[in-house]
């Protein structure tokens, strides 16, 4: 038996969908331009730096069981350096790059990406330290941003909030939207959904490896754009990755 709406039920649905329409931001319609800009990438200034080693191949489930079992997982216990390079391996590194007419190179890496451009950056915070760490996908190892440990102070703070995790460790997606309207007139949707192909393929990489892995509601705004002046950069988003278990850290 259906049930029965009523002109009440009519009314309340209808105010909702209005809400949601006033609360929508039309991005536009991408699509790329006749003519590509040329656009000088951000020049990060940079501390240390810490080699990662190799990724390893461990037995992992087939792609089909791993869609089945990911589940968000929100216990944390720190991160070995082998499990984090291992997680940067398979999720973030670069395959292969070519050149481009727009003054950076092109990418091949595990996420898909509008025009192969990856405006995304990975930047991140371990537990009980305060250095922010970039990592280079090209190199594969990760570099200090000492600028970062101060305008990134109350950023671990706020996640803190959303999610209580003092294990894990945070992983800020930082945009350089210019890469990408380099390309492509009314672009910045494409940058959000190439940090959403980025979380996913994350939240696979993670369940593949036996991480725990979390993406948080927060974008890392207004500390993240801090980093750089006039809008170079962005926050679109932040995560939380650490071991499933206590028994791995070394």
């Amino acid at each position: 038996m259906f049930p029965v709406v009523t002109a009440g039920d009519v009314i309340n649905i209808s105010g909702c969908f209005e809400r949601s329409v006033m609360t929508w931001i039309d991005l536009g319609n991408p699509a790329p331009k006749s003519e590509w800009d040329r656009y000088d990438l951000f020049q990060w200034e940079t501390g240390q730096l810490q080699r990662l080693t190799v990724g390893s191949s461990p037995p992992s489930p087939a792609i089909l069981d791993l869609l089945r079992q990911r589940r968000t997982k929100r216990q944390f216990w720190p991160l070995s350096d082998i499990e984090l390079s291992d997680f940067f391996w398979h999720a973030c590194r670069c395959r292969e790059a070519w050149p481009s007419e727009m003054g950076f190179d092109l990418e091949h890496r595990a996420a898909p990406s509008a025009g192969a451009i990856h405006p995304i950056h990975v930047v991140i915070n371990r537990p009980g330290n305060a250095q922010w760490w970039l990592y280079e996908p090209h190199g594969h190892f990760l570099v200090e941003l000492p600028t970062a440990t101060s305008l990134f102070s109350g950023l671990r703070s706020h996640s803190q909030t959303v999610l209580d995790a003092p294990d894990a460790t945070r992983l800020l997606l930082l945009a350089e939207p210019g890469k990408t309207l380099a390309k492509y007139s009314d672009g910045c949707s494409l940058v959000w959904r190439d940090a959403g192909a980025l979380l996913g393929v994350m939240a696979l990489t993670a369940e593949g490896l036996g991480l725990s892995f979390c993406p948080l509601g927060i974008t890392g705004e207004p500390w993240a754009s801090s980093l750089a002046k006039q809008g170079k950069l962005m926050g679109v988003g932040l995560a939380l990755l650490g071991s499933a278990s206590g028994t791995s850290v070394r």
